[in-house]
C-alpha cells in the first residue's frame, strides 16, 4: 500500500472491510467476469465510475477500438443489469473533438458510425487497418482521441432512456493539486516527463509555438468532479440525446496559462527545488524553429547522454541517461500535438455544479480551478515529483545538499561554455578560417555586385532568384 491512502487510513481505518475485488478484463466479452461476480454487481452495484481506457496515443486502431469502444460498449451492458444502479459516469477527454478550436459542453456529431468502424476492425487484417488508420481518424491526430469520440456516442446510443448516466472530459491529467497528498503524481506522463527532464538536466530545448494556452488539470481536481457529478446524475432526469450532461474539467477557461508562463515557472522550480542528482545543469531553452529545436535536441540532449552514459560505465555506475533521455523524449513527443494548438473549451457545466454546492461539499469536494495558483501548484508538483517519481527526500537538509550539487553543477557548466567559445574563437581567428571567411565575403559582394537587390521583385519567390556565377567560390 504506497501513500496514496494514507490520509484515509488514518481517517477510516475500517475502509478495507468495504473493499470487494474482482476479477477482469475490459477487453472480454462480459468484461471477463465468473458468473459469480456478475451477479454480485448486478445486485449491488449502485455506481459506476468508467475510467478504463487506452491512452497511449499511438495504439493500433484495433486495440484502441477493442479498450475505448467496445470496452464502454460492455460496461453499458453489465450496468443495464444493475437492479441498483444511480449512475454511470463515463470519463472522455476534452481532446475527443480537437479538430474543432473551441467546444462546448455537448455531443458532437460521430466521425464514423462506431458500429462501422467496430466492423472494419473485425473484417480487415492488421497491415489493412494500419494503412488506413491515418485516413479514419483525420482530422484528429491518433486513436485515442478518435475512438473516445466515438466511445460517448456509443454510451449515448446504448444507455439513453435506461440508465442514468453523465459524460466527464478532463482535459491533459497531472500531479495532485491538494488530494491526497500536494503533489502526488506516479507516472512519468505529460508534464511530469518535462519537470523530470528539466530538473535532471536532460531536457535542454523545447519546441513552442508563441502565445499558445496550455490546459492540463490536477489530478484531484476531475476526480472530485465525478463524485459531484455522479450524486447529480442520480438526483436528476435520465440523459437524452439532446440533452447529455456533459462536464469539461480544464483550466484553460478560467485559469489560462501560455507556453512561455509555463516554461518560465518550470526553469525557476527545477533550481529552486533542484533534484538530488542532475546530469547537468538545468538550463534549457524553449525555441519556435522546428529545425534549430531538431538540432539542438541531438546536440544536447541525446549526444550528452550517450557520452554521460559512457563515463558511468567506465565508473562502475548505473546507467540512466540514455534511458532518461529517451523516456523524457517519448513523454513531449506525445504531448507536441495538443503543446502547439490553442483550444477553448467552454465549461459552463462545471461552474454551475460548483455553484450549486454548499460551503460544506465544496470544502470536501474542491473541484474549482479559478482558485488554482500556478507557481505553488508547479513548486508542489516538482516536490511531488522528487517524493513519487525520483524517489528523493524533500526535506530542508536533502534541499541545501541539493543546491551545493547544483552549484557544482553551474560552475561546470559556465566552464564548459567558456571552454567551447574559446575553441570557436580560435577557429575563427586562425588563418585558415579568416582566409575562408574573406573569400566567402568577397564572392557575395561580387555576386550582390552582379545581381544587386533593387533589381529584383518585391514579390519574387527564393525560387526565382538569380543562380550563382558559373565559376562559384571553389574555381575563384
Amino acid at each position: 500500500m504506497n501513500t496514496l491512502f494514507d490520509k484515509l487510513k488514518a481517517n477510516r481505518p475500517e475502509f478495507f472491510q468495504k473493499l470487494h475485488p474482482v476479477r477482469g478484463d475490459i477487453t472480454h466479452e462480459g468484461l471477463g467476469l465468473s458468473e459469480e461476480d456478475e451477479k454480485t454487481l448486478a445486485q449491488e452495484v449502485e455506481v459506476i465510475f468508467h475510467v478504463a481506457a487506452t491512452i497511449n496515443f499511438q495504439e493500433p486502431i484495433r486495440v484502441a477500438v477493442s479498450m475505448n469502444m467496445l470496452g464502454t460498449k460492455r460496461v453499458v451492458n453489465l450496468a443495464k443489469k444493475m437492479t441498483k444502479l444511480k449512475a454511470l459516469v463515463h470519463v472522455s477527454t476534452a481532446y475527443c473533438n480537437c479538430h474543432l478550436q473551441e467546444t462546448y459542453e455537448e455531443l458532437y456529431p460521430a466521425p464514423i458510425e462506431p458500429g462501422r468502424l467496430i466492423q472494419l476492425t473485425e473484417w480487415f487484417e492488421d497491415d489493412v487497418l494500419e494503412n488506413i488508420t491515418p485516413q479514419l481518424v483525420s482530422p484528429r491526430p491518433n486513436t485515442y482521441t478518435f475512438t473516445k469520440a466515438l466511445a460517448e456516442h456509443i454510451l449515448v446510443n446504448d444507455a439513453e432512456g435506461r440508465i442514468p448516466f453523465s459524460i466527464i472530459r478532463p482535459s491533459i491529467v497531472c500531479g495532485a493539486w491538494r488530494e491526497p497528498e500536494p503533489g502526488w503524481v506516479d507516472n512519468m506522463y505529460a508534464f511530469t516527463g518535462l519537470l523530470v527532464g528539466m530538473g535532471k538536466g536532460v531536457l535542454r530545448t523545447l519546441y513552442i509555438k508563441q502565445g499558445i494556452k496550455l490546459d492540463f488539470v490536477p489530478v484531484d481536481v476531475p476526480i472530485n468532479l465525478m463524485i459531484v457529478a455522479a450524486y447529480n446524475t442520480a438526483t436528476k432526469k435520465f440523459a437524452t440525446s439532446t440533452n447529455v450532461p456533459i462536464y469539461c474539467c480544464s483550466t484553460g477557461y478560467q485559469q489560462p496559462l501560455t507556453i512561455e508562463g509555463l516554461n518560465d515557472l518550470l526553469k525557476d522550480t527545477v533550481r529552486v527545488i533542484p533534484q538530488e542528482h542532475p546530469i547537468w545543469f538545468p538550463d534549457g531553452s524553449a525555441k519556435t524553429n522546428k529545425t534549430l529545436h531538431t538540432i539542438h535536441l541531438y546536440i544536447a540532449n541525446v549526444l550528452p547522454a550517450y557520452i554521460a552514459d559512457f563515463f558511468y560505465k567506465i565508473l562502475g555506475k548505473k546507467q540512466i541517461a540514455v534511458k532518461m533521455c529517451y523516456r523524457m523524449m517519448k513523454a513531449i513527443n506525445a504531448l507536441e500535438y495538443f503543446m502547439l494548438r490553442d483550444w477553448t473549451f467552454h465549461n459552463e457545466n462545471v461552474q454551475g455544479l460548483w455553484a450549486s454546492l454548499s460551503p460544506a461539499d465544496r470544502q470536501m469536494f474542491h473541484f474549482n480551478v479559478g482558485d488554482l495558483d500556478w507557481a505553488q501548484y508547479i513548486d508542489r508538483y516538482q516536490r511531488g515529483c522528487k517524493k513519487f517519481i525520483l524517489k528523493e527526500s524533500t526535506s530542508d537538509e536533502a534541499l541545501e545538499r541539493a543546491h551545493k550539487n547544483m552549484n557544482k553543477m553551474l560552475w561546470l557548466h559556465r566552464i564548459l561554455q567558456f571552454a567551447l567559445m574559446y575553441c570557436a574563437w580560435y577557429l575563427v581567428s586562425s588563418d585558415i578560417s579568416v582566409t575562408c571567411l574573406s573569400t566567402l565575403f568577397n564572392e557575395l559582394i561580387k555576386w550582390f555586385t552582379l545581381y544587386p537587390l533593387e533589381n529584383m521583385d518585391d514579390h519574387s519567390s527564393m525560387s526565382s532568384l538569380p543562380a550563382l556565377p558559373e565559376e562559384g567560390f571553389i574555381n575563384s
